[in-house]
């Protein structure tokens, strides 16, 4: 008996699922592919032409999201074709790219110290706690290159005191990682801690990172905060700075290091790619690029391996 779309996108993602794939965005733009099936009265395979008409769906968005929706759409293809010979496999980028990296903004360390100074000020003395936790938070994410969602899921027994090691039991894909850290770092959070257990009393949390009223900091409210503080500091530069780009900081500022300091790049990307929890080292390289003193290092690498292969010492 041949199959619908319906039971091959309930198929495609129970299976996909068993072998250990989240596939939550997947999930939800496919489940829209069938409503809009469902909406055009559709019946028979999946053909490109369908495939294009629901991904170009969405009127008010970038070009490289109706990209990505249909390339997730021909992966299913891709699974379904074993099941509906019938079934056509939209071109790879017949839509473009599926994913366009963003200028960042790279902070230099007078940025990061008012920022870190009017978070503190944040509250008053009303709440003195509040401009504590934010201005601790964000000094974790400088100083470590967390994702935002990984620092706000952290709880009190994911922090080693003694290794100096927080651990993230679950991080963007799904895997655990350790992540060692300075003394001053650990120290910092201690008194964090301290504070915020005496600011509290006997209001709990679950997260390390909490309200005055003891609830866990939330993704939005930070991201609002934040941007409450980006206006407060005059900061309307391009790209304008985001939350996300304390991590980008972290990444450059420690290539930058290594190369200053002469110490060999290459295999030390596969620390910074395991410290920083990607998924592809691809992701770690491209910090290479991501301003113009990696990319002037890298250069003058270049022209000195370049000089060191025509002066015949490489056939020695």
């Amino acid at each position: 008996m041949r199959r619908n779309l319906s039971q091959g996108v309930d198929l495609y993602l129970k299976t996909r699922r068993e072998f250990g794939f989240g596939l939550v965005q997947a999930g939800r733009e496919l489940q829209s592919f069938l409503r809009y099936v469902k909406e055009v009265g559709h019946r028979g395979p999946l053909s490109t032409s369908l495939a294009v008409r629901w991904a170009q769906q969405p009127q008010h968005c970038q070009r490289h999201y109706w990209a990505l929706r249909l390339e997730i759409l021909r992966r299913f293809a891709q699974f379904w074709t074993a099941y509906d010979p019938r079934t056509q496999m939209p071109p790879r980028g017949l839509l473009g790219p599926t994913y366009r990296r963003r200028v960042v903004h790279i902070y230099t360390r007078q940025e990061v110290g008012a920022l870190l100074e009017m978070a503190a000020q944040v509250g008053g003395r009303e709440h003195p706690f509040r401009g504590s936790s934010y201005c601790a938070l964000l000094a974790l994410l400088d100083c470590t290159g967390l994702r935002i969602g990984e620092a706000l899921a952290l709880r009190d027994q994911d922090i080693d005191w003694s290794e100096a090691i927080l651990t993230i039991p679950r991080a963007k894909y799904g895997h655990a990682r350790l992540i060692p850290v300075q003394a001053s770092t650990l120290e910092a959070l201690r008194r964090y801690r301290i504070l915020r257990d005496k600011s509290l009393g006997s209001l709990s949390t679950p997260r390390f990172f909490a309200t005055f009223r003891g609830e866990p900091l939330g993704y939005h409210g930070v991201n609002s905060f934040f941007r409450v503080l980006r206006r407060r500091l005059g900061w309307t530069q391009r790209p304008i700075p985001r939350l996300h780009d304390l991590r980008h900081s972290f990444a450059v500022r420690t290539l930058l290091a290594w190369n200053q300091s002469d110490q060999p790049v290459g295999p030390k990307l596969w620390s910074l790619s395991t410290y920083l929890g990607h998924r592809h080292l691809a992701d770690t390289y491209w910090y290479l690029t991501a301003v113009p003193e990696l990319m002037h290092l890298i250069q003058q690498r270049f022209a000195a391996a370049q000089a060191w292969a025509s002066s015949g010492a490489a056939h020695e």
